[in-house]
């Protein structure tokens, strides 16, 4: 998976990135040696091993839609999420993106690991949790052929990982306990973490579960201490695209004489 170009260069050391002082922050900036265009083949492949989903490969921050302009939360979201990617690793917080479904996260979080992996030769592991979560609980199996270690481990030490979906799981003290390792061991490893959640610190409603609800006081502490909080406010976009599409549909099926 890695991109990593060969050590004989001498100005990034063969890690593909240098870092510079622009307008007096930290940023790091590809190496002249990475400016070679990368083939499109290459750029499937690396997203493969990155395990992001097909449906996903597309997704960069050019073409992140700011489909509601008046919203300035999708424009900070995209903003910090940008910035991220252009600081690091002089930075020791990774994002979390807190926010209803719909308003783009994953789409956010994939162009992150997309750039850090093309740009700067990052390793990077897309995670749904629940998927996780579930391959774990095979593990119970003993015919299962896998062991816990063996999922665990590239989630476990892969430089830049991405959870995607926390809190999808209903809690209980087993995922409590596998969510506190995850993040507890990154953390005291220093390895950077990007995570989606759906739930809210404070929800609205009484009646809806808060992110703590959903993962645990200690994971939601934790997470906390080693993320920048990224709250992404916004309708449905999956939705508002269904509302256009259905109105339109109606408009075309109306009988030309009540267009006239």
């Amino acid at each position: 998976m890695s991109a990593t170009p060969p050590p004989e260069c001498n100005r990034c050391g063969g890690i593909g990135f240098v870092i510079q002082e622009q307008d007096g922050r930290s940023r790091a900036l590809p190496c002249a040696c990475r400016e070679t265009a990368t083939r499109p083949a290459g750029v499937a492949h690396l997203l493969e091993a990155a395990r992001v989903p097909p449906r996903y490969h597309d997704c960069e921050f050019g073409n992140y839609d700011l489909y509601d302009m008046r919203n300035l939360s999708l424009a900070r979201a995209k903003n910090a999420a940008q910035r991220y990617t252009d600081e690091y690793p002089s930075g020791d917080l990774g994002l979390l993106l807190m926010g209803p479904p719909g308003v783009g996260k994953t789409h956010l979080t994939v162009a992150i690991a997309r750039r850090l992996m093309l740009e700067k030769g990052v390793p990077c592991l897309f995670c749904d949790v629940q998927d996780l979560l579930r391959q774990l609980q095979a593990t119970f199996d003993r015919q299962s052929g896998m062991s816990e270690l063996d999922l665990l481990q590239p989630v476990l030490s892969t430089e830049v990982v991405v959870l995607d979906d926390l809190g999808g799981r209903q809690f209980s003290p087993w995922v409590e306990e596998t969510l506190a390792h995850i993040v507890t061991t990154r953390y005291n490893d220093k390895k950077s973490t990007v995570v989606t959640t759906n739930y809210l610190d404070d929800p609205r409603n009484p009646r809806t579960p808060s992110l703590t609800d959903r993962i645990g006081p200690r994971v939601r502490s934790r997470l906390f201490e080693m993320c920048q909080l990224v709250l992404v406010q916004a309708d449905d976009f999956r939705c508002r695209v269904k509302l256009a599409d259905h109105h339109t549909a109606r408009e075309r099926a109306r009988p030309a004489k009540e267009h006239a």
